[in-house]
C-alpha cells in the first residue's frame, strides 16, 4: 500500500499474512490428508476460501488502470517470469526427489497458476478500463458460473481458474479498502458472516463427506464434467453459485474478525506474501529428501499433527523475512530497466520455445478440439 504508515491500514497486512499462512498450512497437510479426518476437515475449509481471499486482496490493491495509469508491461513480464522459475524450482526440486521431470509450458497444476492468472487480470483489467464495473463484473460473474460446461479448459492455459476467479478479482478490483472497512463495520455483516463461518466450520468437521464434495470446484480448475466423475452426480452451476457464496461469506467474516492493529513483526510480514508464495513449495519438497516428516509421524497422534502445523506457521515466517524477498525485488527492478519492446520478447519467449517443443501435441490437440466443434 502506498501511504504513509501513520495511515497504513494494518487490517490488510494481518489478513495477507493470515492467508499466506492457510496456503502454506494446506500445502504442508495435504499429501497427509488420508491419514487424518481432522487434517482433511481443516484441508476442505482452508480451501474454500483461502485463494478467493488472496485473488481478492490482489485485485483490492491494483491501481485502477485509466488514461494516467496505464498497464506496465514490466510488471507483467516480472509475473510470468516467477511463473516459469517457479515451474523449473518445482520440478528440479521433483527430480531431486526421486520422480520424473515434469513441465508444462502452457498451463499445469503446480502453484505457479496464481502468477500467470493474476497476469491475465491485470492486462483484462486494462483493456475493459473504459468499460463501465457493473458490465465487467456481471459479465465475468457469468463466465465464472458458466465455463464449467466447457471441459476443454481445465488447466490448458490456466483458462478455467481465469474464469471461475475473475469474479472474485474483480470484485475487489472495483472495490476500496476503505469501503470495504466501512462495510464489515456494519452489525449485520458482522452477525451473519461470523455465524456463516462457524457453521461451515462446525460441517467441515461433522459431516465431513457433504462438505467434501466440494473440493474439486473450489480448486477452480475443473469442469462440472470431471466433477461429476468424481464427486458430485450432474454437478452443474448451482454447485458453482454454493462454492461462490461459501468463499464470500467466510472471506467477509475474515475481513470483520481480523483486527485494525499493528502487531508487532507480524504486520510486516504481511507485506511479504509474495516471497512466501514463491518459495515454500519448493522449500517442502526439499525438506522432504530430509528424514524430518519421518520423524514427525514417529511421534505419533496427535503430536505428529500439532508439530506439522506448527511447522506450517514457522516455515512462513521465515520465508516472510525480507532475504527471500530480495531475490524477488531484485528480479522486478531488473525488469523494470527493460524497455517495453524486450518485455513483451520475455513474456512470449517460453511460449515459443514451449510451442517448437511441443508442436506436434499443440496440433493433435489443436485437430480434436476442431473436429469437437464441427462434428
Amino acid at each position: 500500500m502506498n501511504i504513509q504508515n501513520k495511515n497504513r491500514i494494518y487490517k490488510f497486512d494481518n489478513i495477507k499474512l493470515l492467508t499466506i499462512i492457510l496456503v502454506v498450512v494446506g500445502h504442508v497437510i495435504e499429501p497427509y490428508i488420508g491419514k487424518s479426518e481432522l487434517f482433511k476437515s481443516l484441508f476442505i475449509f482452508i480451501y474454500s476460501f483461502h485463494m478467493p481471499l488472496f485473488i481478492f486482496i490482489s485485485g483490492l490493491f491494483q491501481n485502477r488502470f485509466n488514461d494516467y495509469n496505464k498497464l506496465k508491461i514490466n510488471k507483467i513480464a516480472f509475473y510470468v517470469t516467477l511463473g516459469f522459475l517457479l515451474k523449473i524450482m518445482h520440478a528440479l526440486t521433483k527430480v531431486a526427489r526421486g520422480m520424473d521431470f515434469t513441465f508444462s509450458f502452457f498451463g499445469g497444476s503446480s502453484i505457479d497458476w496464481y502468477l500467470f492468472v493474476l497476469s491475465m487480470f491485470m492486462v483484462t483489467a486494462y483493456l475493459t478500463r473504459k468499460v463501465h464495473p457493473a458490465i465487467v463484473l456481471s459479465v465475468s460473474f457469468v463466465l465464472g458460473c458458466f465455463s464449467g460446461y466447457v471441459d476443454i479448459f481445465n488447466d490448458t492455459l490456466w483458462l478455467s481458474r481465469y474464469f471461475v476467479f475473475m469474479p472474485i478479482y474483480f470484485s475487489g478490483y472495483y472495490m476500496t479498502p476503505q469501503l470495504l472497512i466501512k462495510i464489515e463495520k456494519h452489525f449485520v455483516t458482522k452477525l451473519i458472516s461470523g455465524a456463516s463461518m462457524l457453521l461451515y466450520f462446525v460441517l467441515c468437521f461433522r459431516n465431513l463427506d457433504l462438505v467434501y464434495k466440494l473440493r474439486m470446484l473450489f480448486t477452480g480448475k475443473n469442469s462440472f464434467a470431471t466433477v461429476s466423475k468424481y464427486f458430485i452426480e450432474d454437478c452443474s452451476v448451482e454447485h458453482r453459485l454454493l462454492c461462490y457464496g461459501i468463499s464470500a461469506l467466510l472471506c467477509m467474516a475474515v475481513f470483520c474478525y481480523i483486527p485494525n492493529i499493528k502487531v508487532p513483526i507480524l504486520s510486516k510480514m504481511g507485506a511479504n506474501t509474495l516471497s512466501v508464495y514463491f518459495w515454500h513449495v519448493p522449500v517442502l519438497n526439499l525438506i522432504k529428501l530430509t528424514p524430518f516428516f519421518t520423524m514427525v509421524f514417529s511421534l505419533g497422534d496427535p503430536m505428529y499433527k500439532i508439530i506439522l502445523l506448527t511447522f506450517a506457521v514457522i516455515i512462513t515466517l521465515v520465508l516472510s523475512l525480507n532475504v527471500f524477498m530480495f531475490p524477488l525485488k531484485a528480479l522486478s527492478k531488473l525488469l523494470d530497466k527493460l524497455k517495453p519492446c524486450w518485455c513483451y520478447v520475455v513474456i512470449a519467449a517460453p511460449f515459443v520455445a514451449g510451442a517448437v517443443l511441443h508442436y506436434n501435441e499443440i496440433t493433435d490437440k489443436i485437430s480434436q478440439l476442431y473436429y469437437r466443434i464441427t462434428k
